[in-house]
């Protein structure tokens, strides 16, 4: 079984370690840090957090000192978000060869530059050899008063959820570095603002120290926005066992997050609700309480607490938009994506037969239509033949009749130019004209050769039930849309974007997206068999719903490297 069958809370799960000294402990697994006895007041808390180059950083985006702050500031705000105050790490390296010495002191600069200002010690650590890639493992200790610990746990109905700060600028830095586009018009001050988000985040050490003086036991529960608000709000809802409803309107979205998003055509609010690495804090605190807690907090601080919404009783995350509740699927950064949230090989095992029935009647029907494609071209070539001989004897009226035959054997059913790639420009064709028969607008973009490595039954499983996906849950409107665009980025990486229009969230159950058809045995299954295909070639895959605009986002994506995987 791979890893991403599981995704990585599943992974978590699996192992569960028992405490052999119970005594020894207060909360183990599954908060921001573990928390261990102390003395008469205080706890101890712990946590560690591993960084690898190219899944947490860029090393030629980020420079060595800032590298040095950022792995420190994202393990101080794991204490911060317990309510603690940090005081020692340990810090562990795995250097590859190509590492320098100009390398190792400007990453230390920024060790102790951060270590300086919270006022935490290195205590120790190791150093190895890696064979390629920069890793950096940060162990964290700390204290919290009993009185002022803060755990997901907390949440309470009736509460309201707060924000410390904006979101989305973490997010708008590292757009920033991938896209590189000549289109992007920012001052030299706004792109430091969010160089400065994304490689230089402030852990919330002060904020949470004037929180708990201020809020005291008004303050619940706690998390730092990691990987995604949507995602923190979910941890918070599922330990609690609460509701959350976030106010899109309220979400305090960074200025020049909103900047570059509206340039690049994406959307801020989303890039500031799924971003992550903002680690500001997301909380709820007693609802009677909470216009004085941000008050005084304002008078003390001159920052504001943001109100995005309010707690209930119930389960999940929803975002509430103009008197509208949508539930929010599962999402934010996930290491390895899982495949269904509930006992995936046993869902898609139980269906395979049909599902494979339907994957083989569909290449047949591609395989038909490409030899039906071959003897056109073949017949063709020799009608051309005969009309150019026809004109070189003088023959031009045989040879205007013999052209008007011609015409009027044109296939009614030509197909469009998607792609050089004979079953996938079928493929895309058929979808196409399926599409636009219920009156939908598409566009199919496909840069040739990308998708080389995938074999021809894979491409079809692949597109066919990608778009089949979204013509469905499109619906039949006067304005439904689908747009598909298969390109390369920056990085080499090969990025597969489908976006369709959906007025309302579509239903899930076994951790994946519900059919509308009648014919179940069938259909349904489109979600599972692309996580499948995109699996087997080391792919990640993605989904969203964006509320806001109505609109259903799915993303594949293939490392540079796919084609040495196979």
């Amino acid at each position: 079984m791979k890893l991403d069958t599981l995704g990585e809370f599943g992974l978590i799960d699996l192992i569960q370690v028992p405490c052999y000294t119970p005594d020894n402990v207060i909360i183990g697994r599954g908060d921001d840090c573990a928390v261990l006895p102390y003395d008469e007041r205080y706890y101890q808390v712990s946590s560690c957090d591993l960084l690898v180059e190219d899944v947490h950083f860029i090393r030629g985006s980020i420079t060595p000192q800032e590298l040095g702050y950022k792995a420190v500031a994202v393990n101080l705000s794991d204490v911060a978000a317990m309510g603690g105050k940090p005081l020692h790490i340990l810090l562990s390296l795995a250097l590859p060869p190509d590492y320098t010495v100009e390398e190792w002191q400007g990453f230390y600069q920024g060790v102790d530059a951060i270590c300086r200002k919270y006022g935490v010690n290195v205590i120790g650590g190791d150093t190895t050899s890696s064979p390629d890639r920069l890793t950096i493992n940060v162990t964290v200790l700390g204290l919290v008063e009993q009185k002022y610990l803060h755990l997901r746990s907390h949440a309470k109905p009736d509460d309201v959820i707060f924000t410390t700060g904006s979101l989305g600028g973490s997010k708008a830095g590292l757009e920033l570095f991938l896209r590189k586009e000549d289109s992007i018009c920012l001052t030299e001050t706004q792109k430091e603002q969010l160089r400065t988000c994304h490689c230089r985040p402030e852990p919330c050490c002060e904020e949470i120290a004037i929180l708990n003086q201020l809020a005291g036991s008004h303050l619940h529960a706690l998390n730092d926005i990691s990987d995604g608000l949507l995602s923190e709000c979910r941890e918070i809802s599922e330990a609690s066992g609460a509701a959350l409803i976030l106010k899109t309107d309220c979400v305090p979205v960074q200025e020049t997050c909103m900047v570059l998003a509206e340039q690049l055509g994406e959307n801020g609010l989303e890039w500031a609700m799924t971003g992550g690495e903002d680690y500001q804090l997301v909380g709820t605190m007693k609802a009677e309480k909470a216009e004085e807690i941000c008050r005084l907090y304002e008078q003390q601080t001159g920052r504001k607490l943001t109100i995005i919404g309010f707690v209930e009783a119930g389960s999940g995350v929803y975002l509430l938009n103009d008197g509208v509740r949508n539930p929010v699927a599962q999402s934010g950064y996930n290491h390895f994506p899982a495949e269904t949230k509930q006992e995936p090989a046993v869902y898609v095992s139980e269906n395979t037969d049909a599902v494979e029935k339907l994957l083989h009647q569909r290449l047949a029907e591609l395989d038909a239509k490409e030899e039906q494609q071959r003897i056109y071209q073949h017949d063709w070539n020799n009608h051309l033949a005969c009309l150019a001989g026809l004109l070189e004897c003088g023959e031009s009226d045989a040879a205007l009749a013999y052209l008007q035959q011609m015409i009027q054997t044109v296939p009614k059913t030509a197909h469009s130019a998607y792609s050089t790639r004979p079953v996938l420009n079928i493929l895309f064709s058929q979808k196409a004209r399926q599409a636009e028969a219920v009156g939908m607008d598409v566009q199919i973009v496909c840069e040739d050769g990308l998708l080389d490595f995938m074999n021809d039954y894979d491409v079809t499983t692949l597109f066919g039930n990608l778009l089949d996906n979204g013509i469905e849950h499109s619906g039949i409107s006067a304005d439904a849309w689908l747009y598909l665009d298969i390109m390369q980025d920056v990085k080499g990486d090969i990025l597969i974007r489908m976006q369709n229009s959906c007025e309302k969230m579509p239903e899930i159950q076994h951790g994946t997206l519900t059919t509308q058809k009648a014919d179940t045995d069938l259909h349904g299954k489109g979600i599972l068999q692309i996580q499948r295909m995109i699996g087997r070639y080391g792919g990640t895959f993605h989904w969203q719903y964006d509320a806001l605009k109505q609109t259903f986002i799915t993303e594949c994506r293939f490392s540079s490297d796919s084609k040495k995987m196979l």
